[in-house]
């Protein structure tokens, strides 16, 4: 049975003997492969500070010796001793002392995310009663799942109280309860334990079963910032952030608003409303485009002959929006006899390049079904789309040239549209 060391949440460095050393045939989350394949080792200290995954937190990462640590599993055996499995990217000999080192930003991140999120769930209960039924601690994100629909009021005056909590620097403790005292505690637990409980105990705030480690007072957590919240599984999820990953996300969207305001010429405050302005007369201005580039497809289409094509049409208006290119479309049909073929640039091109993509539209004068034949037209001219018989729809990576070649050409007397 391996010694935890990691209920002391601190502890940087320790030393340890290798008890085993084996070739792993699991390639852990954490290793990256050469080109040749990279061995992994399964190693098992006689005590160890790295925290195996478990608890909804990610293993610990670091060092034994000269070797990198990937990953770190809690074992069971048959005895019912559990075992930790450290996985390293090289061997080291049974017997041997070794200095183990772990990465210390990313697990005081990790404990500070995890007990800032045990002091607002511990608040979200307490306060209205609910449960907390879902918990994942990464590294870009922190999301708590609860069993009932939570206001935008009562998000914010929980992050309020939980800063309070940060701020009045209360100590955090744990403890190994009497299993016999059990049934007469009181304390958050999403499993249903027995023996060898360890309760993690923010005095007031939270009594929770935990594994993971935590930090030693509530103020080393600097900050809890609930980001985001959303319905989920029938009642409400947050999102966090807390500590060094709060700051950074703060800095982040500094840099971000920062930016709008200098784009937008507003101050921080303002940013919301001028963004909306914004957004409002791009809308106004897309549909004044709208309308004339329908008015351009029509003056296209009347510069055709009267006379309706005996054939097919390909029109093209570069950078058409969809309404345009379904009047072009639905507009050619009258303009020939067999099938009429809009086309707009797949995507906006540079000075002088010429296009060799295309978001199409076909319709048919002479009532080919058209779901039939859009894998054949896919199929010739490197598309992809689909519709029904009355219009197709989709995009052809092919030239302009290559388009008319088979539609107009062919004619529609090509045996592949007929």
């Amino acid at each position: 049975m391996t010694e935890k060391l990691y209920d002391n949440g601190h502890l940087r460095e320790f030393d340890a003997t290798v008890v085993s050393c084996v070739r792993s045939e699991r390639v852990p989350a954490g290793a990256e492969p050469s080109a040749g394949g990279q061995d992994v080792y399964e190693v098992v200290l006689d005590r160890t500070a790295f925290f195996p995954e478990g608890g909804g937190q990610f293993a610990d990462q670091g060092t034994l010796g000269d070797s990198a640590v990937l990953d770190v599993q809690l074992i069971s055996t048959e005895s019912d001793s559990d075992v930790i499995v450290h996985y390293v990217d090289a061997p080291l000999p049974e017997g041997a002392a070794v200095h183990g080192v772990l990465d210390w930003d990313l697990r005081f991140r990790r404990m500070q995310e995890h007990s800032g999120e045990h002091i607002v769930s511990g608040l979200v209960c307490s306060t209205f009663g609910c449960r907390n039924i879902g918990f994942h601690l990464g590294d870009d994100d922190t999301t708590c799942d609860y069993n009932m629909a939570l206001t935008e009021e009562q998000v914010r005056d929980i992050e309020a109280r939980a800063n309070a909590v940060v701020f009045s620097d209360l100590p955090v403790t744990v403890s190994y309860p009497d299993p016999a005292v059990l049934p007469d505690l009181d304390y958050r637990a999403k499993l249903d334990l027995t023996e060898n409980v360890r309760l993690v105990t923010i005095e007031g705030v939270d009594v929770c079963a935990c594994c993971a480690p935590h930090v030693s007072r509530t103020g080393e957590i600097g900050l809890i910032k609930i980001t985001n919240f959303e319905k989920a599984h029938g009642g409400t999820r947050l999102h966090l952030r807390c500590g060094r990953n709060a700051l950074e996300d703060y800095q982040e969207k500094q840099s971000n608003i920062q930016r709008i305001m200098d784009l937008c010429s507003a101050p921080q405050a303002e940013t919301a409303a001028a963004v909306q302005q914004l957004t409002e007369a791009n809308g106004s201005l897309k549909h004044e485009l709208s309308v004339t580039q329908v008015k351009v497809a029509e003056a296209y289409l009347s510069a055709l002959p009267a006379e309706p094509v005996d054939g097919s049409l390909v029109l093209y208006l570069p950078d058409a929006d969809t309404d345009t290119l379904r009047a072009l479309c639905n507009g050619g049909r009258e303009k020939c006899t067999g099938l009429s073929v809009a086309l707009t640039n797949a995507a906006p091109l540079s000075a002088g390049q010429e296009p060799d993509s295309f978001r199409y539209m076909i319709t048919a004068a002479d009532g080919r079904p058209l779901s039939k034949l859009a894998k054949t037209y896919n199929e010739a001219l490197h598309g992809r789309g689909g519709g029904h018989d009355d219009m197709l729809q989709g995009a052809f990576g092919a030239t302009l040239s290559e388009i008319r070649a088979y539609f107009v050409e062919a004619d529609g007397n090509n045996p592949k549209m007929a």
